[in-house]
């Protein structure tokens, strides 16, 4: 199997206008945390209080530093509020110092994104609109979108104090006509999405945490991670991520670790019975990712990790992979050249 071979199965992918996939390592070319990154900080800035906390707070330390990634040091531990509170906002500082810097870059120009041009390429054909389903709170996508002019919704309406739309997405209109429009679906919620002591959800483009009455609305990895999602806003994102899923006719995952109960069994489910094109890319693919495309991703599946000599590529003829020497095909800078 050659280049020329892969880019045909890559191209069919995008002839179906692919429902793009995003995970942690999407974000983490600009500089945003990995998983590994967050505990570490989680372990530097948490500082417990009172013997409940520090027992707790002692045995999510000794799984961290055994290499667990937090949701796996995290299961089985039955966490109090005030310690699930501190890592929640932790997470959210870690995440947001480094969005921050995305963002003064993106500002003035320094910052480009590989999300952005694919984003173009695709809305610029005769679709009209894409949708992007992702487990990420930073704001990465959203920079992209706005760094080549393409209008985006992630269930807010605009504003300084936005207010969710939980009942439908507010709609554009360029002229008369529907505007081109990604719709992001952040099924863990967003840095720009709180809570007000009353239960009410609204967005605020900010930078710095808000006041202590002001809660963040994402969902930490834990034993609360389901049922806090059947809470608004989460639900209705997730009722539209599903149907983006459910409804595409092609998958487009770039850093997702198959590791999520929200979206991995809708993209299962339209590989198996309707065998849609998928492509994966990362720069390391998790076991969960490899077991996918080999078992349950139909027989139109393409997978690219790094290797020391260029990529690691997965086929349906190549189930255990091949050597493909050369450019780094893994990273979505390159990949677009491939495809575009």
């Amino acid at each position: 199997m050659d280049l020329e071979e892969i880019s045909r199965l890559a191209q069919e992918c995008f002839q179906g206008c692919p429902t793009i996939i995003l995970g942690s390592g999407a974000s983490m070319p600009h500089g945003l945390p990995s998983m590994g990154a967050l505990s570490t900080y989680l372990m530097d800035n948490i500082d417990t209080e009172g013997d409940v906390e520090d027992d707790a707070w002692l045995l999510l330390r000794h799984a961290l530093s055994q290499g667990d990634h937090l949701e796996a040091a995290l299961e089985g531990k039955t966490l109090p509020p005030s310690l699930l509170n501190k890592i929640l906002r932790c997470t959210w500082e870690c995440v947001n110092e480094k969005d921050q810097a995305v963002f003064a870059s993106s500002a003035d120009g320094t910052q480009t994104f590989p999300l952005g041009r694919l984003l173009r390429e695709l809305i610029n054909s005769t679709q009209r609109e894409l949708n992007i389903v992702t487990t990420n709170y930073d704001r990465v996508a959203e920079f992209a979108c706005n760094s080549v002019g393409i209008m985006f919704q992630t269930g807010f309406a605009p504003g300084y104090v936005q207010k969710w739309e939980s009942t439908g997405r507010v709609q554009f209109k360029h002229g008369h006509k529907a505007s081109r429009i990604v719709k992001i679906w952040k099924v863990h919620g967003s840095l720009d999405w709180f809570q007000t002591e009353g239960h009410r959800t609204i967005g605020l483009p900010v930078f710095s945490m808000p006041d202590e009455k002001l809660a963040p609305l994402i969902v930490t990895p834990g034993l609360n991670k389901y049922e806090k999602t059947s809470e608004e806003p989460f639900r209705t994102t997730i009722n539209g991520a599903d149907t983006a899923l459910k409804s595409a006719q092609a998958f487009f995952c770039v850093g997702f670790g198959f590791r999520d109960k929200h979206i991995h069994p809708k993209i299962i489910e339209q590989c198996m019975e309707r065998n849609v094109p998928i492509v994966v890319l990362a720069q390391k693919l998790t076991n969960e990712a490899k077991q996918f495309l080999q078992e349950q991703a139909g027989n139109k599946y393409l997978g690219i990790e790094q290797h020391a000599q260029g990529n690691y590529i997965y086929t349906s003829k190549q189930p255990d992979g091949m050597l493909l020497q050369g450019k780094g095909i893994w990273s979505l800078r390159d990949f677009n050249e491939l495809i575009l």
